[in-house]
């Protein structure tokens, strides 16, 4: 009986492929892959310090993830899909006799992205579970409001550049001292996991909640004394 011939096994080499960041970060190269085909890459992700990205040391501490969505000149591009305050960092803002208030929830930007994002706000000292709520409410409704006018670009040029986080800071410093003001996560959702999951959407307020100024431990003791102590006042002559 003839054997039938053995077909040809074609064994293709593989190279180094470049990752490319998005413009955002000036098209800079994320790293390397060794892979035989480019296209391979597609859908994969990467993450990367965003001191690397910056070159400002104080950037250390914050990770940014991009995923591969193309091929071009046989290198591969990418689009930014999170970023994220390592926890280390976040722990490290928390001091003795201080609260903090931490925060999840989606919004969808100007752009038609969802985003889901995590801020954290560190008060300078203690105080009332209602001074934290308001803060929380006002922190919430402005971040909304500020994601739903920005594309995603713009929205994380301003986290990057702490532009949002001081705008908030200085918002909240209205109701109480503020030591901190972080962003500790943001991720983009595809919109397929947002309907399957039926996550909700925030939306954005048409005006921020009124502040209303907490009053001064002198304000609330004389709020406080009975009406009849308050009449009696020595009489002049």
């Amino acid at each position: 009986m003839v054997k039938a011939p053995a077909k040809a096994v074609i064994i293709k080499k593989k190279r180094w492929v470049a990752i490319i960041a998005p413009k955002l970060f000036n098209d800079q190269l994320l790293g390397e892959s060794f892979v035989e085909e480019p296209a391979n890459l597609v859908g994969r992700c990467v993450s990367v310090s965003l001191m690397v990205l910056t070159g400002d040391p104080q950037k250390q501490n914050v990770s940014v993830s991009f995923k591969i969505v193309g091929v071009q000149n046989d290198m591969v591009t990418t689009e930014l899909t999170g970023y994220r305050l390592l926890p280390a960092a976040a722990k490290k803002m928390m001091r003795r006799k201080r609260n903090k208030i931490e925060d999840s929830f989606i919004v969808e930007s100007a752009d038609k992205k969802i985003i889901r994002i995590k801020p954290l706000i560190v008060t300078r000292g203690n105080t009332t579970g209602s001074v934290l709520a308001t803060m929380q409410k006002l922190e919430r409704a402005f971040i909304a409001k500020v994601i739903s006018q920005s594309d995603i670009d713009t929205l994380i040029r301003d986290i990057v550049q702490k532009k949002l986080q001081s705008s908030l800071s200085q918002l909240l410093r209205r109701l109480y001292p503020v030591g901190a003001c972080e962003i500790r996560m943001l991720e983009v959702i595809p919109v397929e996991k947002v309907k399957e999951l039926g996550l909700k959407i925030t939306l954005p307020p048409d005006k921020l909640p009124e502040i209303k100024m907490p009053k001064r431990k002198e304000e609330q003791q004389a709020d406080e004394q009975p009406l009849d102590q308050a009449s009696e006042q020595p009489l002049q002559a």
